[in-house]
């Protein structure tokens, strides 16, 4: 009898850890996490390395969206709104009838409660990927560091919690559960739109039509239900107000696209000019417009090559769900690396795929994540910290961003290689011993 990998039996013979071992381990994932916050405000934060929270940050945008919501004003209606609605909840939990310094201490709580839980799945995850205790701490450790590296902008944005869907997702894939993982991912379309690029990951590796069918339904019910509301009461106003904006929106200096703009400003001044208002800076020059346009197509383009590889690689990626955490992050990073918008906390998306690469056994994948640590120290050292000088296109913060990008684009190229790498699972040979997906008790005596 041949078992799928995941249903019958721990995937390539992992053995399940004995629930003292699991808990014991879950803990350490968390304190390893509240260890890492003390690192960023002790030492970071303290000494004003990286990101310093501050009240004038999006939280006070937060804090006046959650008011209007329990106020009883409709958003994308009544008021401008250009997140999903499941943001929401993030907004309207800490409270809002006190002073703003309350409510942002008690929204970086909140996201620092996500950041734990995002390390617990991610922990999970490496638990059925590899055997023992060894590599589940080391991705507990290795998204301690991630967090340290990427420093406390997490605490002023709720991106933290788009790290915790795809943790969440990957904890679905890793577990054969497809619809399941299909509505995180739909659930992650109405938090931050971007998850939903994850979802024909779902799709190839769900092998039958009965289970693409049923994940393809569950990421719809995921992705509209939370709309549903805002879409019966004004669907013009949704339309306008989140996708408008969205689609409006210029290109952002710390966008990979903008940076050849930014190498040619620093040759020659006065290639490119910042285009008022400067809260997210955007970009205008010679071709500017024309790459902003093409976004869509690019991000298309580079997820139509991420995919084509996960393709040939899928019967590897069903058998050995070691390699669905590259795949997921080459997936993101063509999402990241082609559009026309990249935000210093967009980068918090993917920091449990970083630590899950980090700590798997191929080279590529560690390369990819280390390329991606120094990235994010790159972020912390450009923003807030040069905001300024960018917007007087000093050439230090343009250089800084362009090679931020440059190991953004370099880690995309190497996981992609890495996915294309994937050796084929070894074909198996039914009725012997040698076939690891065989269960044991499925081997009778010979002769």
């Amino acid at each position: 009898m041949v078992l799928e990998p995941g249903l019958g039996v721990e995937p390539e013979g992992v053995p399940r850890l004995a629930r003292r071992e699991l808990v014991l381990l879950l803990a350490a994932a968390a304190a390893l996490q509240a260890i890492a916050w003390v690192v960023v405000y002790q030492v970071l934060v303290a000494n004003k390395w990286g990101y310093v929270p501050w009240l004038g940050s999006d939280t006070a945008l937060y804090a006046d969206r959650g008011l209007r919501v329990t106020g009883g004003q409709w958003p994308y209606t009544e008021f401008p709104f250009e997140y999903p609605p499941l943001s929401l909840l993030f907004f309207v939990l800490p409270p809002l009838r006190s002073t703003l310094a309350v409510y942002h201490a008690w929204f970086g709580a909140q996201m620092i409660v996500i950041d734990a839980l995002t390390a617990i799945v991610t922990t999970v995850v490496a638990t059925r990927v590899w055997p023992g205790l060894a590599r589940p701490l080391a991705a507990a450790a290795a998204l301690a560091a991630a967090v340290i590296a990427a420093g406390a902008v997490a605490i002023d944005r709720f991106d933290g919690a788009v790290a915790l869907v795809l943790a969440v997702a990957m904890l679905c894939l890793v577990y054969r559960r497809w619809a399941l993982a299909g509505l995180v991912i739909g659930l992650g379309f109405s938090l931050k739109l971007m998850p939903i690029v994850l979802l024909p990951l779902v799709l190839v590796l769900a092998r039958t039509r009965r289970r693409v069918v049923w994940a393809t339904v569950a990421a719809l019910v995921g992705a509209i239900g939370p709309f549903l509301p805002f879409l019966i009461h004004d669907a013009a106003g949704v339309r306008s107000s989140l996708f408008g904006a969205q689609i409006g929106r210029g290109l952002h200096i710390e966008s990979v696209a903008a940076s050849p703009f930014l190498l040619l400003q620093v040759l020659r001044p006065g290639t490119v000019a910042i285009v008022p208002p400067s809260a997210s800076l955007t970009i205008s020059g010679s071709g500017t417009g024309l790459v902003e346009s093409a976004a869509p197509l690019t991000v298309l383009l580079l997820l139509a090559v991420a995919y084509w590889m996960v393709w040939r690689a899928r019967e590897t990626l069903r058998s050995r769900p070691e390699g669905i955490p590259v795949a997921a992050l080459a997936v993101v990073l063509a999402a990241l690396c082609g559009n026309k918008v990249l935000s210093p906390q967009h980068l918090l998306w993917i920091l449990p795929l970083v630590a899950l690469c980090l700590v798997g056994r191929p080279l590529l994948p560690k390369v990819a994540a280390g390329l991606l640590l120094c990235a994010f120290v790159l972020t912390q050292i450009e923003y807030p910290g040069m905001y300024w000088r960018q917007v007087d296109l000093d050439p230090t913060p343009l250089l800084v961003i362009a090679a931020r990008n440059a190991l953004m684009v370099a880690a995309l190229v190497v996981t992609v290689i890495a996915v294309w790498k994937l050796r084929p699972a070894e074909p198996a040979v039914r009725g012997t011993a040698s076939d690891p997906a065989v269960a044991p008790s499925q081997i009778g005596p010979t002769g």
